[in-house]
């Protein structure tokens, strides 16, 4: 039997995947802009601040939908 914690719902699915996520953190580390960047992996600029701001929380959320 599952604990209780197991079966919870992780909360929304990110709107990244894990080839975007890696794309985003390898364009922050060339100094790339935010707008590059978004135009470039196709996300959100907020999405791509989010990322920006804490890249351990994107990875995480990640790894709750198991991606």
């Amino acid at each position: 039997m599952k604990s209780p914690r197991a079966l919870r719902y992780p909360g929304r699915r990110p709107g990244y995947t894990r080839a975007q996520l890696e794309l985003v953190r390898k364009m922050l580390d060339e100094d790339a802009t935010v707008v590059e960047i978004a135009l470039a992996t196709g996300l959100s600029k907020p999405c791509v601040y989010r990322i920006r701001r804490d890249p351990a929380a994107a990875e995480a959320s990640l790894a709750k939908w198991g991606d």
